[in-house]
């Protein structure tokens, strides 16, 4: 499972890696990154298989942090985001997307003076 896993992170940090006003794409919090900034993680994965096909889905977690007052461009890099990460598809690593949906997306509070906006996806992969 965990193969399906890394090539899923693998799949969501290209989509992300070009999204224009975002500084970066981590795999953690990042000690000096510049805003605004994408942190992929924590990620769940289950088995979705049948008797003949192994598959599984993915809850990919992506926060997108701002240091910016107000919410506007925040919101804006989610909306980006979100489009990037809705249409995920292609083959990773002896992994095929199958679908990808939204789980929920919103924003936080500041604290801090950071303000985060988070976007959970599911990701429906079938090992190829």
């Amino acid at each position: 499972m965990m193969a399906a896993g890394l090539a899923m992170q693998k799949a969501v940090v290209a989509a992300l890696a070009d999204v224009p006003g975002l500084a970066g794409v981590f795999d953690g919090p990042p000690a000096d990154a510049a805003a605004p900034y994408a942190v992929i993680g924590p990620g769940l994965v289950t088995d979705a298989g049948t008797k003949t096909e192994v598959a599984h889905d993915h809850r990919m977690l992506v926060t997108i942090w701002d240091d910016r007052p107000g919410g506007a461009r925040l919101q804006a890099l989610l909306g980006a985001a979100e489009v990037r990460l809705r249409a995920l598809s292609g083959r990773w690593d002896g992994h095929r997307i199958v679908n990808a949906r939204l789980v929920r997306a919103g924003v936080n509070a500041p604290a801090d003076g950071w303000r985060p906006g988070v976007i959970e996806m599911r990701l429906r992969s079938e090992q190829i």
